[in-house]
């Protein structure tokens, strides 16, 4: 599986696209769709700030209060996915706010690279069709990027 990630960071957070591109690759091997293994996948990712993302999730969700991140995804559910005959398969866009995460692991103590890559896992777990629930959260622990 080749992954794929357009990265636009609108405020300028120092999180490296390497990082990003980890997390993405744990995520969708650790998903348990092994059809997903001979497709190069592609996801794009806006890094936004609080302001921003506070306006989409308005727009988008009713509501008007900041989040750490929202998915816009390309198919409905995973059989669509799977019906895609091409090799290539755009998933869908992620648009996380550094802002919010910082904010949340300072106020929790909580590792900031650790939360990032579970936040980021999270989305992509949207993007395939997941919902919350027990499978998504484990597969989302399991593919972030850990503690050093």
């Amino acid at each position: 599986m080749k992954v794929s990630l357009k990265i636009n960071n609108l405020s300028k957070s120092p999180i490296k696209k390497a990082f990003f591109k980890v997390v993405a690759k744990n995520t969708l091997e650790n998903s348990g769709y092994k059809f997903l293994k001979n497709k190069n996948i592609s996801v794009s990712l806006a890094v936004v700030g609080k302001a921003e993302i506070k306006k989409l999730n308005k727009n988008y969700r009713k509501k008007n209060e900041s989040t750490d991140i929202l998915s816009f995804a390309e198919y409905k559910n995973i059989q669509e996915i799977k019906a895609a005959k091409e090799t290539e398969l755009f998933l869908g866009e992620l648009i996380l706010c550094y802002d919010d995460i910082k904010e949340y692991t300072r106020k929790y103590g909580l590792n900031f690279q650790k939360e990032t890559g579970a936040v980021v896992s999270h989305g992509i777990l949207h993007l395939l069709g997941f919902r919350h629930g027990k499978k998504m959260f484990g597969i989302q622990k399991d593919s972030s990027i850990q503690e050093r």
